[in-house]
């Protein structure tokens, strides 16, 4: 068994057993539990001033101009890791060239995030929580280009519910600013499991992982990776592939059975299809836990039926390039549950 099975195998029976207790005793909270709770302010007092006057309008400050185009959900012991994707343009993170013992000839930025969690829930967003996060990032000097972009992952802890999120990024040396607004939500997964129904956290796929040395601690702010308890994931946020890519796809299932053994009984269809029309259907799998680790070997060609004078055979033909659907069906064979899942990607041929 390669390392990387066995790293994915550990995670597998980490999240295995924290995760299937959580969602058994998991129990909507109650209003009499809910305490209004005044959050102790951590952030510069004209950044937080900043941030709620655009508010209720959405009113960003473009000086350091940067959005976040979308977000995973990823389970976690007690609660959900929410990572939020922005993408942006070196200049705009003002990289200076720089030369380091550790980085040696390269291009380097400190940017801080600043952010504030509202509860969306009523007819006026409540502040849930603020905090900030410290980053130093580095580009070698002979990649560096200023019109390039790169991918930052904001992670944070938030229980089910609905939320806005109003941040602020800024340069620690240029103080220049920008600040922008998110609205997400997370889902209510422990009642997916009581109604007897299926759901799963964001299906990731992932370029790469790797083990940290120790869990992650939140909040954190990375380039090209999130942290992910004991994961650094590489995922293909662009979800743009290649012909004969394997992405690992990651997620989680709630809502499953366990036998006495506190086993699972899931078997997942995989297949890719264009238009509606399959292209390649994998062989069926089982699987005993909810966490789901699957390589996913993306095609480079389809088999076709060609009926001509020669009479009628299967040709083999390239793939062309253009969307196409990961299509992903899981059944429960233990609670007879059924859920069908999508994810359209880009495949790019040269």
């Amino acid at each position: 068994m390669n390392l990387k099975k066995f790293f994915a195998l550990s995670l597998v029976l980490i999240l295995t057993l924290t995760l299937a207790f959580n969602l058994a005793q998991a129990e909507p909270q109650k209003k009499d539990q809910k305490k209004d709770q005044k959050a102790k302010t951590t952030l510069p007092t004209d950044v937080k001033a900043l941030l709620e006057q655009g508010l209720a309008t959405r009113q960003v400050k473009p000086d350091l101009p940067f959005n976040f185009h979308g977000h995973y959900i990823l389970p976690a012991r007690g609660t959900y890791i929410a990572i939020f994707i922005t993408r942006i343009k070196n200049s705009d993170l003002e990289y200076a060239q720089t030369q380091s013992i550790s980085a040696g000839d390269s291009y380097q930025t400190e940017p801080d995030i600043f952010f504030q969690i509202y509860q969306n829930d009523g007819p006026t967003p409540k502040l849930m929580t603020e905090n900030k996060a410290y980053s130093q990032f580095s580009i070698p000097a002979a990649e560096y280009n200023p019109e390039g972009e790169s991918c930052y992952y904001l992670g944070y802890p938030l229980p089910s519910g609905k939320y806005i999120l109003a941040a602020a990024l800024g340069n620690r040396k240029t103080k220049k600013i920008g600040t922008t607004y998110y609205e997400f939500e997370i889902p209510r997964y422990e009642e997916s499991y009581k109604n007897g129904q299926m759901d799963t956290t964001s299906l990731l796929l992932l370029k790469n992982y790797e083990q940290l040395d120790t869990a992650e601690n939140y909040p954190n702010f990375h380039k090209d990776y999130f942290g992910w308890m004991i994961l650094k994931a590489y995922p293909y946020t662009e979800m743009r592939f290649k012909p004969n890519d394997q992405p690992t796809l990651m997620f989680m299932v709630y809502g499953t059975k366990f036998d006495e053994s506190q086993k699972a009984a899931l078997e997942i269809n995989f297949d890719i299809r264009k238009g509606g029309t399959k292209i390649v259907a994998f062989t069926p799998m089982t699987y005993e836990s909810p966490f789901i680790e699957q390589p996913i070997p993306i095609p480079a060609a389809k088999q076709i039926k060609v009926t001509d004078d020669k009479g009628e055979r299967i040709e083999t033909r390239p793939l062309e390039g253009g969307g196409y659907e990961l299509v992903i069906s899981i059944k429960d064979k233990i609670g007879g549950t059924t859920l069908e899942k999508r994810v359209p990607f880009e495949l790019v041929v040269e």
